[in-house]
């Protein structure tokens, strides 16, 4: 093993690690590691030798790729590197999709079991509870018992964890008018927010790499499956590729919901564009034919 002083300027020992460790990441969870990124992970490595007093990068690396030594070190690499922003009821338009296609299928009798929803990619809830209220409301409205059950998977297991509490704070707020607020969200300290029970019942979170799971749970056919804004971390044949895993996810005539652009102009075989081009929203038809209503 070679031994770096933490205040020397960066070795040819260093750099390599770091590439090592990029290509343990880009294999690991698929995601790619862009220039800017790099250089984010070798401040980050930097800091948690530091940390740890570790001087030995070459070890540091391998006791973290240790299933059962570097378990925590690994996942907090990855909170920490891969972490995104998110916001409730983000991307408007394709919110109200959502509201409109449940409020459809209630009102034509469609719905003769409960409404499957998967939200991949839910980093810390609020997309998947975005989901869930306006499933709600779409179905109190209507005047049925709402019937639906929401799947939020997120890599960091950090995310998850906070997602599970569904408390947030004021300025995660900005989005949500006074009416939804009052309905769906309790006061539980100052500037502090929590999703009501009614509604966080509905929503079960799990720690998943969408690349690997094996849960019982994801792999049910979703009548939704909605992953906005996670696909832009991954290079473009993968973006195809796990688009074509979430197909077999998709119930016959469900829907998949992508943010803008995320596809460019590749339409996947078995689906049908259904939305107007603020919306990447697609239909799994039930002929496997494709299309573009937009």
């Amino acid at each position: 093993m070679v031994t770096v002083p933490r205040n020397a300027a960066i070795s040819e020992t260093e750099k390599n690690s770091v590439g090592l460790w990029k290509e343990a990441i880009e294999q690991r969870t698929g995601v790619k590691i862009t220039p800017d990124r790099e250089k984010a992970l070798s401040m980050l490595l930097d800091r948690r030798m530091k940390e740890l007093q570790c001087g030995d990068i070459n070890q540091y690396f391998e006791d973290s790729l240790d299933d059962a030594k570097g378990a925590q070190e690994w996942s907090g690499i990855i909170d920490s590197l891969l972490i995104k922003e998110t916001s409730f009821f983000r991307h408007q338009p394709s919110m109200d999709f959502v509201t409109d296609w449940v409020a459809e299928k209630v009102s034509e009798g469609e719905l003769t079991e409960p409404l499957w929803v998967w939200s991949l990619g839910c980093s810390t809830g609020e997309e998947a509870y975005s989901l869930a209220m306006l499933i709600e409301q779409a179905m109190d409205a209507a005047g049925v018992v709402p019937r639906y059950g929401i799947i939020g998977t997120d890599i960091s297991r950090d995310c998850i964890t906070q997602a599970r509490r569904g408390v947030y704070r004021q300025s995660k707020m900005t989005h949500i008018n006074g009416s939804f607020q009052e309905a769906y969200f309790d006061q539980v300290g100052k500037g502090l927010w929590r999703v009501k029970d009614s509604v966080r019942r509905r929503v079960c979170f799990v720690n998943s790499n969408v690349l690997t799971d094996q849960s019982p749970m994801v792999r049910r056919k979703m009548h939704l499956i909605y992953c906005q804004n996670m696909l832009i971390y991954f290079r473009r044949w993968k973006r195809r590729e796990i688009v074509n895993q979430l197909i077999e996810h998709l119930e016959t005539d469900g829907r998949l919901i992508l943010g803008m652009g995320e596809l460019g102009n590749w339409i996947p075989p078995g689906l049908a564009r259904v939305a107007p081009r603020t919306v990447q929203a697609y239909v799994k038809s039930r002929y496997g034919l494709q299309g573009d209503a937009g």
